[in-house]
């Protein structure tokens, strides 16, 4: 009888130890919502309402590249203006139009629209700001300067890291 008892000593404790080991497990995994996977953009810059995330340019092999970011928005509905930068003099935000089989960039005049309490990407093969006569090549690594005005939250000034990206479906971007 003592041994038997002793048995289901053991047993109650070994599971206890193991019910334990799991809940340090479980805690260790379980971490807040904040952790830094990747998947969540840091915010690079903030002006009135507006986050802006995850800028980059893409690496050059003319005169001719494009910038791309998400702008987030938490209040009412603005619209980006304008895009400055020291690489060029000429920055212009664009979209892609497809008609047919055929896709073409062209000058958004007016600007680009920032939903109130929603957000716009700018990325390959849609939105992106042209930045053409890039003063000299832009290589993996390299930083790029932007001034981004928005006609109601104001000017806001941030860096985007150069990177290779895919060229656009369809675009030369040295025409």
């Amino acid at each position: 009888m003592n041994a038997r008892f002793l048995r289901r000593g053991a047993l109650f404790g070994a599971l206890a130890l193991v019910a334990f080991g799991l809940a340090i497990v479980a805690a260790a995994c379980n971490g807040d919502d904040d952790d830094d996977t990747g998947t969540t953009p840091i915010p690079v810059a903030t002006v009135g309402k507006l986050t802006i995330l995850d800028p980059w340019v893409r690496t050059t092999t003319n005169d001719v590249t494009a910038a791309y970011f998400t702008v987030k928005n938490s209040g009412p509905a603005d619209t980006l203006v304008s895009v400055k930068t020291s690489i060029s003099p000429m920055a212009q935000i664009h979209e892609m139009v497809t008609s047919g089989a055929t896709s073409s960039m062209q000058e958004m005049p007016n600007g680009l629209d920032v939903p109130a309490n929603g957000e716009v990407t700018l990325k390959p093969g849609g939105y992106h700001v042209m930045v053409m006569n890039v003063k000299s090549a832009l290589k993996e690594g390299d930083s790029v300067d932007l001034e981004l005005t928005f006609k109601n939250a104001g000017t806001v000034k941030l860096t985007a890291h150069v990177q290779k990206g895919e060229a656009m479906s369809g675009m030369d971007m040295g025409k």
